[in-house]
């Protein structure tokens, strides 16, 4: 069940939440930003996983170009950022 059809907050703002409080914090809130995404790639098993749902997409190309600039072209170094288990994507 999603986080909207229990009534909590839903991901989407607490994603919003976590941004505005990096923002605040982070000296360097771009590689923050690639760091938590690159962490999220490795937890789905690749960086195609975070685009799969609109791969042709200009925002896709970015989160690609962000996420491939931290962990490498080919995910050479995308286990450095595993935290967790790997999950299917969906």
């Amino acid at each position: 069940m999603s986080d909207a059809m229990r009534g909590d907050v839903n991901y989407t703002d607490r994603a919003a939440r976590a941004v505005i409080e990096a923002v605040r914090e982070e000296h360097d809130f771009g590689g923050w930003l690639a760091g938590v995404l690159a962490t999220a790639a490795a937890d789905v098993g690749s960086t195609a996983a975070l685009i799969a749902g609109r791969p042709g997409s200009w925002e896709a190309d970015l989160v690609q170009r962000l996420v491939c600039g931290t962990v490498g072209w080919n995910d050479e170094y995308l286990s450095n950022y595993r935290k967790g288990a790997t999950t299917d994507a969906r």
